[in-house]
């Protein structure tokens, strides 16, 4: 991987930094800068864009998140003029969200404490290329090691497959949460679909501009800095080393795990809300509403419980964030790039999960979590890891993402939606199943 001057100020000395490399990729991936144009305005009078406050804060040891898009219209003899058309719209999409061609990095306070911050100095995103002669030796996610910081916040990669093409993207957590994440990608394929290349200030004028002041935070939580310097102490103790996982375990942590796709549609949701809702008896005032969030996530919950044959006497939680962006005072707006969203622990005695009405019950916990968080956004926030820390791993499930986020409809960067779309590919399962597999899986 070719680094970036921002990279190589090696200012950690004591780690080195390790890359991931590709399994069976049959050719090298090349590594090209897309640098964001200089009418971005990037970072005016100094080398520090913001800090990461203390929403941030929690996301600086997870892996990145990542997508992969795959397309079947891109022949081998497009390949080039896509990639050429990506990278261009890639940069005048950066000019309006800087914070992603930036580097995550961190500011020592003193020895116990420290600030994160995104570095943008020298705004930029490494673009991989590289060929497939087919799915069973893809690797369709950009190399991105962020386990040492100074680590850059975004990667992509073009892929060129015997049967269309592969778009995988990859960002650092740390720098933004899904909603930031489907901003950026509806203001590059905006861009991409746009077509005035040779003038990418046009294009992006015409765009709804981001921000990433964290303001509203501070003021939301007069403590949040230093509450932010606490958790990042609990999160990453080994600054610069952020996460300790092997090469192993932290590209391919899901690869260990039976995975199966399970489609929900529109009248599934409907179905199940039903059903959830004719297992309550009629209270004097209306419940409210199972949302599109709850009802599958209780049904998840059920089957986890009935899944490891847990019993009576024990409990299970449920975690899973809540967006913040409208529920602070003053809200951040609807085009804040951060992480804006706040964990909540939804927990349940086993036997409470079990039986008929159990679908019902954890319904009502998640809700009730939901609800304590809107009351009081922050409330909590910084005891939320300790707590998550001292919970048992094995009596916890996960819910991650959320209905809202349509990726898929969001990839169309001017040769068609996508046939398949994939969050964070594990890599042996795209081996086991094969392209048409994946497509089916949109």
């Amino acid at each position: 991987m070719a680094l970036t001057p921002l990279q190589q100020r090696g200012h950690c000395t004591k780690y080195q930094r390790i890359s991931f490399h590709g399994q069976g990729s049959s050719s090298p991936r090349r590594a090209h800068a897309v640098r964001v144009p200089r009418h971005a305005g990037a970072t005016a009078g100094g080398e520090r864009e913001g800090e990461a406050p203390l929403l941030d804060a929690p996301w600086v040891a997870t892996p990145p998140v990542q997508q992969v898009f795959l397309n079947e219209t891109v022949t081998g003899d497009e390949f080039a003029v896509v990639v050429k058309r990506l990278k261009e719209s890639l940069a005048a999409a950066l000019a309006l969200y800087l914070p992603l061609a930036g580097n995550l990095d961190y500011v020592e306070e003193n020895r116990q404490r420290h600030r994160l911050v995104v570095d943008c100095s020298q705004p930029g995103v490494a673009f991989f290329e590289t060929v497939a002669g087919s799915m069973e030796v893809a690797c369709l996610l950009p190399q991105h090691d962020a386990r040492v910081l100074p680590a850059p916040v975004m990667a992509v990669q073009a892929t060129r497959l015997s049967a269309g093409m592969a778009l995988g993207v990859s960002v650092h957590h740390a720098a933004g949460d899904g909603r930031s994440v489907v901003l950026f990608l509806e203001a590059w394929s905006s861009i991409a679909c746009g077509g005035s290349w040779s003038s990418p200030v046009a294009v992006t004028k015409s765009l709804a501009p981001s921000h990433y002041a964290r303001e509203a935070i501070t003021v939301s939580h007069p403590g949040s800095d230093e509450l932010a310097g606490d958790v990042l102490s609990k999160i990453a103790p080994k600054l610069p080393l952020a996460n300790t996982y092997t090469t192993e375990c932290y590209f391919s942590q899901h690869t260990r795990l039976a995975r199966q796709t399970m489609v929900l549609g529109a009248a599934d949701i409907r179905a199940l809300k039903r059903r959830i809702d004719g297992l309550a008896p009629p209270p004097p005032p209306p419940a409210k509403p199972v949302s599109t969030f709850v009802a599958p996530s209780a049904l998840c919950w059920t089957a986890f419980v009935q899944a490891k044959g847990l019993g009576a006497g024990d409990d299970t939680h449920l975690l899973f964030q809540v967006d913040l962006c409208a529920r602070l005072r003053p809200p951040v707006g609807a085009r804040y790039v951060g992480n804006c969203v706040r964990g909540c622990i939804a927990s349940a005695d086993d036997g409470e999960l079990l039986g008929a009405a159990g679908l019902l019950r954890a319904a009502r916990a998640v809700q009730a979590a939901v609800a304590e968080a809107v009351v009081a956004p922050l409330a909590g926030v910084g005891k939320w890891v300790q707590r998550l820390m001292g919970l048992p791993v094995a009596r916890q499930l996960v819910v991650a993402g959320s209905p809202l986020f349509r990726m898929h409809h969001l990839a169309d960067f001017g040769f068609g939606m996508p046939e398949g779309h994939r969050d964070g590919v594990p890599f042996e399962e795209l081996q086991e199943q094969g392209f048409e597999e994946v497509e089916q899986q949109q």
